[in-house]
């Protein structure tokens, strides 16, 4: 016996998922409708959702500085499930530029620094190098300024080194500005 007004049941339409998320203020010039969004669930790591945005709320949040964006997500297959929490990324102006990894990144006070490989008669020497840092995504920061493409640079091992300290190279791999890897300088 159920009262009048009691829900018996709930449907959902899950063939497409509406992902609401904020953005805040500063980064609301990049995004607009239409623009194409990834996002990915815990549950399926490394599987992306495919989605476009949708909607963006015309007042912002006044606590938060931020406004409430809607992508829909196609689910044909039905594995996104209402209230799951997503992690979203909008790809707003692509750009190449060179990039090492943050663990290279030394920083002092509001520098930055990166430990580059010098070849000398007596092997290899680390020298302190300030550059300026932009964005950072995936265990990578963007070198604005400072570094050439190709430039040898210590990835490991850099909070132990000094200006000029003699490094030996661990294993056979490399890294370079701009995307290869330099294992364990010590």
């Amino acid at each position: 016996v159920v009262t009048a007004g009691t829900p018996i049941a709930q449907i959902s339409d899950i063939s497409r998922i509406k992902l609401d998320f904020a953005v805040p203020e500063t980064l609301l010039g990049q995004v607009r409708v239409g623009q194409a969004i990834d996002a990915t669930a815990a549950a399926f790591p490394g599987q992306p959702f495919h989605g476009r945005i949708e909607t963006i709320d015309p007042v912002l949040n006044p606590e938060t500085r931020a406004a409430t964006v809607r992508a829909i997500l196609a689910n044909g297959d039905g594995r996104l499930k209402p209230g799951m929490l997503l992690t979203v990324r909008i790809e707003a102006a692509a750009r190449e530029s060179l990039a090492v990894p943050e663990l290279a990144v030394v920083g002092e006070g509001n520098r930055s620094f990166v430990f580059v490989l010098d070849k000398g008669n007596e092997g290899d020497k680390a020298r302190r190098v300030p550059v300026e840092t932009g964005l950072r995504q995936d265990g990578n920061v963007e070198i604005v300024k400072g570094l050439t493409s190709g430039t040898r640079i210590v990835t490991d091992g850099v909070v132990k080194l000094a200006d000029g300290q003699r490094v030996e190279i661990a294993g056979a791999s490399k890294a370079t500005a701009g995307g290869e890897r330099r294992r364990g300088a010590r």
